[in-house]
């Protein structure tokens, strides 16, 4: 599967791509937050890993092995603590796409990352990668308002 191609900017993070078919919902509050869908033949996880309460939230997607698949059909889970479980195990040591959507939506910021650390710290590592990017901003009233957002986040 090409991974690059996996989301697009303004499609909803469940269903990031007009390519995707056979969604299955593990877990929803409001919206899917868990789950698989299918693009073509491979059998994809989804989920939201952070949330704002400014609209702004996190997803990750990985690919299922083909020899998983079966299991994943028949999964059920006692807790969210269990689905979390197996959501984490199931990323680590993977390649996953990690994007950001707010209002539901996706944004144009993605990336490719190896899974090692859990999902958490690796979108902490993202996050920090776009946040340092704000230097390269040329237009100083945005740098420095995005900058200034920053700093009122990090004192409340």
């Amino acid at each position: 599967m090409n991974l690059d191609s996996l989301v697009k900017r303004g499609r909803l993070p469940w269903r990031p791509g007009s390519e995707v078919y056979d969604l299955d919902v593990w877990h929803e509050y409001e919206i899917p937050l868990t789950g698989t869908f299918r693009v073509g033949a491979d059998l994809v996880m989804f989920t939201q890993v952070l949330e704002s309460s400014h609209g702004l939230s996190a997803w990750a997607y990985v690919c299922v092995r083909p020899e998983e698949s079966e299991e994943f059909g028949d999964v059920t889970f006692g807790s969210t603590d269990e689905l979390r479980g197996f959501v984490e195990a199931t990323f680590l040591d993977r390649e996953a796409v990690l994007t950001l959507a707010r209002d539901d939506r996706i944004i144009d910021r993605w990336t490719r990352s190896d899974v090692t650390n859990g999902l958490v710290p690796t979108v902490e590592g993202f996050l920090n990668r776009i946040i340092g990017s704000v230097n390269d901003v040329e237009n100083t009233e945005r740098r420095v308002g995005a900058k200034f957002a920053g700093l009122e986040a990090a004192l409340t």
